[in-house]
């Protein structure tokens, strides 16, 4: 059996001391000490937390069976049946016919056997820090407890808390390119010569960071006709992840031992609409979705299904991030995606020409959200497009309806907004930093017939 991570800080979550510590609360992911066990056992919004011992944690076979003979917290005449991995807790019948039936779940042997029984060092841990009204998560064994998610998320608009820099900061273009497609929807960084890039009218080119002398073209190395693709990712070995609008499945592109390219379909362990994908870089195994129900419009119902969620590479399903701790919906439509050191960045569509960024903590809850500029820093509603984060962990949000750049701190607050007119640039939609920190902006449709999108390099000093 897997053991339980039991022992992530190494003080007392209540009074920071170092000694005795004995005491485990499964909800809230820390470690208590003997004294304050009773403390934080009895704070109002504790009362339905579960408090296990070390002792109790590393016995496994104990662990698994007070899972399976626990009364729901809701309905105490009924014990868990399944796992809802929509909501991220058990659930009993009642709890299904009342509000989980639309819900992704499994059945309670299954949840036991993936995550208490399996031998797969390799399967990442799949639980957030649970809602209030039910039931017990496990840790992923290297987190660390300084984003745990116990802090309120924080909501920031450019009138209310910025933090604008003191110290220079250079924008400057180092060149533009011409390209043959009409927009640039997406960049991702293959090596330091390589790239990928795609229009949503179906092509998908490799390109040579490195353009020719006479025509100032980059040099397509490679072409993949006709996959209609919604979305796409690059993990670390240069094999391509794309959402096929055609069949609406993750398709792998990969070259095999003959050096031919080879196009397969993932397993599908959603029956949700694949919007946006994401492949992790510290984890390469990790590929991050983002969905809705079929059809989906910016209008929630009770029948909507917004979601952000994590498989591996193999289909396995990992991670499904859908609400609040307030049980309110975390997105209308999700976009973009990116992740950085256990954060995970998302663009939230909430109409066609306005959006958000939600920065998410590891476990799923929301740290802030960014939004709702200020009319003296913008002409237009703001529309975010793509988003990407910096070595020093600040995050760049490209502005379309502005034409501009928008560099935030870790925490959310806006840093710098920087107008991308001057360098004329039109319509920006798409960027990504390359292995020198070079950030290349790709410019979309401007409306003009046979137009061809153009690839810009920038260098940023000072962030």
């Amino acid at each position: 059996m897997q053991r339980l991570n039991s022992q992530v800080s190494l003080s007392c979550a209540e009074c920071d001391m170092r000694k005795k510590l004995k005491y485990r609360c499964m909800e809230c992911k820390v470690t208590i000490c003997e004294n304050c066990k009773e403390m934080h056992s009895n704070f109002q919004p504790n009362l339905i937390h579960t408090v296990l011992s070390f002792d109790d944690i590393t016995s496994y076979n104990c662990t698994e069976n007070q899972i399976r003979k626990m009364p729901c917290k809701k309905h105490v005449t009924k014990q868990y049946s399944s796992f809802c991995q929509t909501c991220k807790f058990l659930i009993c019948e009642n709890c299904y016919a009342e509000g989980h039936s639309y819900h992704i779940k499994i059945d309670i042997d299954q949840f036991l056997q993936e995550n208490f029984i399996s031998e797969d060092k390799n399967r990442k841990p799949t639980f957030r820090r649970m809602s209030s009204n039910d039931t017990l998560s496990t840790d992923c064994p290297d987190d660390d407890d300084d984003d745990d998610g116990t802090l309120s998320p924080v909501s920031h608009s450019a009138s209310a808390g910025s933090l604008f820099m003191r110290r220079t900061v250079e924008i400057k273009v180092i060149k533009s390119f011409n390209t043959k497609l009409p927009a640039i929807n997406c960049i991702e960084i293959v090596n330091e010569e390589e790239a990928i890039i795609f229009h949503y009218e179906g092509d998908i080119f490799k390109i040579r960071l490195i353009p020719t002398l006479i025509t100032n073209r980059l040099r397509h190395i490679d072409e993949i006709r006709g996959l209609t693709p919604a979305d796409i990712a690059v993990n670390s070995v240069g094999d391509i992840y794309f959402i096929c609008k055609t069949d609406n499945c993750i398709k792998l592109v990969k070259k095999n031992n003959h050096n031919k390219i080879q196009v397969s379909s993932l397993p599908k362990p959603f029956t949700l609409e694949p919007l946006c994908i994401h492949c992790e870089t510290d984890h390469d195994s990790i590929i991050w979705i983002g969905l809705a129900e079929f059809g989906a419009n910016y209008k929630h119902t009770c029948n909507s299904s917004r979601q952000i969620v994590s498989i591996l590479s193999n289909g396995n399903l990992c991670n499904i991030f859908e609400y609040s701790d307030e049980n309110q919906p975390l997105f209308t439509l999700p976009w973009r995606i990116t992740s950085n050191e256990g954060r995970i960045y998302v663009i939230d569509r909430k109409n066609e020409s306005t959006g958000t960024v939600v920065a998410l903590n590891k476990y799923g809850n929301m740290k802030w959200r960014y939004s709702d500029l200020h009319p003296s820093l913008s002409q237009r509603p703001f529309l975010p497009s793509d988003v990407v984060v910096t070595k020093s962990t600040n995050i760049i949000v490209l502005d379309s309806a502005n034409n501009a750049l928008h560099i935030l701190s870790y925490d959310g607050n806006l840093i710098l907004q920087q107008s991308l007119e001057s360098f004329e640039i039109e319509y920006p939609i798409s960027m990504k930093f390359d292995a020198s920190n070079c950030l290349w902006i790709g410019s979309g449709f401007n409306g003009i017939a046979d137009s061809k999108a153009k690839l810009y390099k920038f260098q940023i000093t000072g962030i």
